[in-house]
């Protein structure tokens, strides 16, 4: 898929994140799982992940909320986000938290591929040339199209 390994899968529904987790591994990535907004900055901290496929309802925060907070212990990282709810309710939303791209549930396993790699090439290379830890305020994200 690209030259990103790790991905954290923040997902409440377990089917879905393990099925996600499945696919991510056949694929040669790391991926981990994280089903609440607290246990994913948790997962964060340890884990490290170049890239966060974040669902936005969670059932202690949204996904926005559990994404600043990962980023605001200074993990900068590339962020896919599902949603089951319409896209033009989150896009401008999303935009403020530089999220790649918007994938709205159910998506083909293809369409995830497809805009995983696309969010992976426009992550921030002084991120990457600093240990994926750099500060927000370095990071060159593309935001939503």
């Amino acid at each position: 898929m690209s030259q990103f390994k790790k991905v954290l899968i923040v997902e409440d529904e377990p089917v879905l994140a393990e099925n996600l987790q499945a696919h991510f591994i056949r694929s040669g990535w790391d991926a981990r799982i994280a089903f609440t907004g607290k246990s994913a900055l948790s997962a964060a901290d340890e884990f490290m992940p170049e890239m966060i496929l974040l669902d936005y309802n969670l059932p202690d925060m949204t996904g926005f909320e559990a994404l600043q907070a990962i980023r605001s212990a200074n993990h900068c990282c590339s962020c896919v986000m599902m949603t089951g709810h319409p896209i033009d309710a989150v896009r401008v939303e999303a935009r403020r938290h530089e999220i790649g791209r918007i994938l709205s549930k159910p998506f083909p396993m293809a369409g995830l591929k497809s805009q995983m790699s696309a969010t992976a090439s426009e992550f921030c290379s002084s991120c990457l040339a600093n240990g994926k830890q750099a500060s927000r305020s370095g990071c060159h994200l593309m935001s939503v199209p």
